[in-house]
């Protein structure tokens, strides 16, 4: 029988956001019964995915997250029932209990969660063979551009993801930010675990802060969150 224990990671940031790395087994079936939990729609949905490894990352990282927010809001698992915003940004139907965010790349995947504030998490797979420049203009400034091409070649896959995680992050505690594109924030240099904003700050970032997280080797992950928290419904 197929199991998923995610692994609770520590951080950085705020006492009450929680942060989960979810490891995944591509051996697994979606007829296991970890995945009971999953709506007739979610289970819809993953089988849509051409790829069985799309399948297990998105049901996967689905099924831990009722599994987390059962726990936190006193239901089962599948009484969990999740809707969502203006933006397309998915939180639970008919509360404002908990915010949450989930991303996956490659092996991981990564949830974050707060029940008084809003969360961003992202988390990507560093890819040798990509070329960075291939996106530029889409993800960075023009300052970032010029900082990492002076770099070398290794550094510039790791300095490229380690911007990318970032912005990924903050837009998406905003839910609004990424229709954007990312190359309105600047990230980059990095200094520090602490995500600083330079140059122009949007005002839709100016209560957002993030830190950049210990990731799986040749990945990049990043946790970002509202530093006025809300107060719950």
């Amino acid at each position: 029988m197929h199991f998923v224990d995610p692994v609770l990671l520590p951080h950085e940031g705020p006492s009450d956001v929680s942060l989960w790395r979810v490891d995944f087994a591509f051996n697994a079936s979606l007829d296991d019964a970890a995945f009971a939990p999953l709506s007739d729609d979610e289970r819809a949905r993953a089988r849509a995915f051409r790829r069985h490894e799309d399948a297990l990352r998105f049901a996967t990282v689905r099924v831990v997250l009722r599994a987390q927010l059962a726990q936190q809001l006193g239901v089962a698992a599948h009484a969990v029932r999740f809707t969502l915003d203006a933006n397309r940004r998915p939180h639970i139907a008919d509360s404002d209990a908990f915010d949450f965010n989930v991303s996956h790349a490659g092996a991981h995947g990564l949830i974050a969660m707060s029940p008084c504030r809003r969360v961003g998490v992202d988390i990507e797979q560093h890819s040798d063979t990509f070329d960075w420049r291939t996106i530029a203009s889409l993800t960075l400034d023009e300052s970032e551009a010029a900082w990492i091409e002076h770099l070398d070649a290794a550094q510039q896959i790791a300095a490229f993801y380690d911007a990318w995680v970032a912005k990924e992050a903050l837009v998406k505690t905003t839910g609004a930010g990424i229709a954007r594109g990312l190359q309105h924030l600047t990230v980059l240099p990095r200094d520090s675990a602490q995500v600083t904003l330079r140059n122009h700050i949007p005002d839709d970032m100016r209560d957002i802060a993030a830190r950049w997280i210990g990731a799986p080797e040749a990945y990049a992950a990043c946790v970002a969150w509202s530093v006025s928290a809300f107060v719950a419904q």
